[in-house]
């Protein structure tokens, strides 16, 4: 039977019309309060970045699974770390320093920043595509020392680079350019007095930017610099041609420990004085180069390009380079302007575009942060759900029974009794369903399997024709905490990037106001009136008055559900019982996400 919202039927009185007016101010107020200010044109310039870096991110790795998560820190530097799903699955996430912070504390502004940011994305990128996961593990698991384990970082960031300008012929300009760059940041080998931080720096600046800045106290230093330098050059190309990941990290840890010998290293350099964990990332952090002026910067940068332009090679016109890694004068000057695609990518993250928003829900903001939706698709779930919808996807339902619309001969030689069929109409097609999730920080102990949960869910209903909005209070790692509109009904389906959002999203907002998201979403759903509000949260507002009270309001408008999955800090029954207690038309708590599809699929079907 089809649920109808009539005014007759519903568990309250209706709200008067200056109730709802104050109700409509009240959603605004709060959400305003909640929300913050309105988009400033860094944040959409941030947004901008952030859609540019998770598209690279991806594309240049040549791997969907890779997060992209900005740091709001100011010692944030560039990082790729592996990790495997609770399935097995590997994925990557890339940290890059958050681009308002970066652009704010970095010497150099605009496009000249913004290059210096995208290369870090198109070195991270390559840690994924050419690292081996068998390095990403810690030094104790590794069993080196501090000194080697630095030293593995700075060859495979050589290593990785080598082979990233094989894959992307045309790059080399924009890696002079970052290389005249950390030139002109890093220090000066005179002005280092311990004498191994000194032969550190050196042999870094000549594998990674292949110039030294300053002289060297000792030749007999300086010689050892050359030939660790040399060895690691002849034995990069010989690791490139080894498959199996494990030798490869062998080789890689055994040619540390070689060059580590040949400079004579016994005291571990400083470490790096950002939050960054490897000397050459340490680079692109305002930490290093918060503190030049852009003056002395760009004056340094053209010294290195000057001798670098000397050292190119000539190439005529027509003719091909045989080796793509080779520099020409051409590259020189394309360095010192930027590449066509690199102008194209700033020219679009300048662009600020005013968003046409429902005016109920303009305080919401847009995510911006991306995950790689793969790891939350569930085949199980999503199985489980498509066969119990099956019928809803047909979009009807035949009923036999001893009186009917229609006589049917089959079935009155199977039941001569009830020969008759009635079709009844089943279908979901342009259902309006809401889903509020609840990404509080006390849901963080399941946060995969509830973005497993809604982005399988998600998968499947919009399959079958319904209409889906997403609203949730999280936290976004490029914009921080805030409520986020996923998708609205305007949208007429779920892409893959309103997936991907849900995917990069965080557990970690700072309280769980259940009753103050219903209210800013009051006035949406009252014109929208969905057939179904789902609320995926553990029960435990911060006030349950107020959420009785709101659930109870948005009852004449909507179907209010709610379920949970129960973790180690609230069991099944309880987390129930207080889902229960909270007023809503239905609820339920599992203790696995598998135990969802049959019991989320009774409480959205038409009633």
């Amino acid at each position: 039977m089809k649920y109808n919202r009539r005014t007759s039927l519903s568990y309250q009185r209706p709200i008067r019309t200056f109730q709802k007016v104050r109700m409509a101010q009240l959603s605004s107020a709060v959400a305003k309060a909640q929300a913050g200010p309105p988009q400033t044109k860094y944040q959409a310039q941030v947004a901008n970045v952030m859609d540019i870096a998770v598209f690279l991110s991806r594309y240049l790795s040549g791997n969907p699974n890779v997060f992209v998560s900005m740091n709001k820190s100011s010692a944030s530097g560039f990082a790729a770390i592996y990790r495997v799903s609770p399935k097995g699955r590997p994925y990557w996430t890339v940290i890059l320093p958050h681009w308002e912070t970066f652009v704010t504390y970095m010497p150099l502004r605009g496009f000249d920043a913004y290059r210096i940011y995208r290369h870090g994305v198109w070195h991270e990128a390559c840690h994924v595509r050419f690292t081996p996961p068998s390095l990403f593990q810690d030094r104790e698991t590794l069993g080196v020392d501090p000194i080697t384990w630095r030293l593995i970082n700075v060859i495979e960031d050589k290593r990785i680079e080598g082979l990233g300008l094989k894959e992307w012929v045309g790059y080399i300009p924009e890696q002079i350019y970052t290389r005249a760059y950390a030139y002109a940041i890093r220090p000066s080998l005179d002005k280092l007095l311990d004498r191994d931080h000194q032969v550190f720096e050196a042999l870094m600046q000549k594998v990674l930017i292949g110039k030294m800045k300053g002289k060297m106290s000792d030749p007999n230093d300086l010689d050892k610099v050359e030939k660790a330098a040399e060895l690691i050059d002849k034995k990069i190309p010989e690791l490139n041609q080894i498959e199996n990941e494990h030798k490869l990290t062998r080789e890689l840890v055994e040619l540390a420990r070689q060059v580590k010998d040949i400079l004579d290293l016994k005291m571990e350099p400083p470490r790096p004085r950002s939050s960054s964990d490897h000397d050459w990332e340490d680079t692109f952090t305002p930490s290093c180069g918060g503190s030049r002026r852009p003056g002395d910067v760009k004056e340094d940068m053209e010294e290195y390009f000057e001798e670098q332009y000397r050292q190119a090679k000539e190439r005529k016109e027509g003719e091909e380079k045989k080796d793509p890694t080779e520099i020409t004068k051409d590259d020189v000057d394309q360095a010192r302007k930027g590449s066509c695609e690199s102008q194209a990518e700033w020219e679009k993250a300048c662009q600020v575009k005013a968003e046409r928003v429902d005016p109920d829900i303009q305080s919401f903001q847009s995510s911006v942060a991306q995950g790689p939706v793969e790891i939350f698709k569930d085949a199980k779930f999503i199985h489980t759900m498509n066969t119990l919808l099956q019928t809803y996807r047909e979009g009807f339902k035949e009923v036999v029974g001893k009186s009917g619309t229609r006589f049917s001969v089959k079935e009155y030689i199977k039941h001569k009794d009830e020969p008759f069929v009635t079709r009844l109409k089943k279908s979901v097609k342009g259902k309006k369903i809401l889903l509020v999730a609840d990404f509080s920080g006390s849901m963080k102990e399941k946060e995969d399997d509830y973005k497993k949960a809604i982005i399988s869910a998600l998968t499947v209903l919009d399959g079958i024709g319904c209409n889906i909005g997403v609203f949730t209070f999280a936290n976004d790692p490029a914009l921080g905490h805030g409520y986020y509109r996923i998708k609205t009904f305007e949208e007429p389906k779920v892409t893959k990037t309103h997936l991907a959002k849900i995917a990069g999203l965080t557990a970690d907002y700072p309280s769980t106001p259940t009753a103050t998201i219903y209210r800013a979403l009051y006035s949406y759903i009252t014109k929208h009136r969905p057939e179904v509000t789902v609320t995926i949260t553990d029960g435990e507002p911060d006030s349950e008055s107020d959420t009785f009270s709101m659930v109870k309001s948005l009852k004449p408008h909507t179907r209010m559900v709610a379920f949970g999955i129960a973790s180690d800090s609230i069991d099944q029954p309880t987390m129930a019982a207080k889902l229960k207690n909270l007023g809503y038309h239905d609820s339920f708590a599992v203790n696995n996400v598998h135990e969802i599809p049959p019991k989320l699929i009774q409480l959205i079907i038409p009633r």
